[in-house]
């Protein structure tokens, strides 16, 4: 149980909310019943319960909070543009995301939160092929790493100027029901359901995967606990690519054999990634609980049940 989150009158704002993080985060929040305010585009299409304050905008930087007057605890930014590999080094990254990011702690002040969270990535990193501690040197190789670097100096900046608990999320692979088809588990179990005999690398990368009720439930524990800095969230273990596409082919029940080395790794093709996650389990006590296997399994049985 939450002991932060279960006190009265505690209020969470959220922009973003409508990817595979915040959605699942959203609906975890509502399970446990949180009034809400979600903050999203104008042009957005949003399904969210009729019970939570919804706040649109049309631009970054609208006074959205003009004229209403709410007070939350917890600010969580996670609207961002760009996040598949197609978009990783458009100049939306910077121009766009950046500007977002440093709006969104204003929003947070103008609520009065005491506590502002934004999401960060492993790609604050860049290749090193070796585990990732916070304390690292970041190296970020394409323009998503680059603005997700820069957006956490200037938010974390920005937060302590006003006096707010400013917490950054350097997330890992998250994996789970509701993911997009284009990421590479849904892809892979869709490719399997549909007959198809998947082109592939010869999938020796070692991979940090980390379940999506596993995430959520690394969010809620920074929430709880205040926590104030930078932090990995991720499986903190890895599991080979092959092992992955062996686990959808024992779950979905088929007799394909992908084609591996069919496609070449790419020049600057990550072969290790992994998180340490002994920061946020020494200041919170969160560990993940799903393994890859159950995860595969739950991911499986989502896919199936829609089809």
């Amino acid at each position: 149980m939450h002991k932060y989150l279960y006190q009265k009158n505690i209020r969470i704002a959220i922009i973003g909310g409508g990817g595979f993080l915040g959605r699942a985060l959203i609906e975890r929040l509502e399970i446990e019943g949180y009034e809400l305010i979600l903050i999203h585009r104008k042009s957005s299409v949003i399904n969210y319960g009729k019970k939570h304050t919804l706040i649109p905008y049309e631009e970054i930087g609208d006074d959205i909070f003009d004229g209403i007057k709410i007070i939350c605890d917890v600010f969580i930014n996670l609207a961002w543009k760009g996040v598949s590999g197609a978009d990783r080094n458009n100049k939306d990254q910077i121009t766009y995301n950046i500007p977002l990011t440093i709006w969104s702690v204003e929003l947070a002040k103008a609520l009065n939160c005491n506590h502002w969270i934004g999401l960060g990535s492993q790609a604050e990193y860049g290749n090193s092929n070796v585990k990732l501690y916070e304390s690292m040197q970041t190296n970020p190789s394409t323009l998503y790493g680059i603005s997700k670097v820069a957006s956490s100096y200037s938010a974390l900046g920005l937060c302590k100027a006003y006096d707010i608990t400013g917490t950054w999320i350097r997330l890992f692979d998250p994996y789970g029901p509701g993911d997009a088809n284009y990421w590479f588990i849904p892809h892979l179990i869709n490719s399997f359901m549909q007959g198809n005999r998947p082109e592939l690398t010869k999938c020796e990368q070692l991979w940090d995967y980390i379940y999506i009720d596993d995430a959520v439930g690394g969010i809620l524990s920074l929430i709880e606990h205040k926590a104030k800095g930078v932090f990995n969230l991720g499986s903190g273990s890895t599991v080979s690519l092959k092992e992955v596409v062996e686990y959808v082919r024992e779950y979905t029940k088929v007799n394909i054999i992908p084609r591996y080395g069919s496609i070449d790794y790419r020049k600057d093709q990550i072969m290790h990634l992994e998180s340490s996650i002994e920061k946020i389990s020494k200041q919170t006590g969160w560990t993940p609980k799903v393994s890859i296997r159950d995860g595969i399994r739950k991911t499986v049985d989502s896919i199936v049940k829609k089809q």
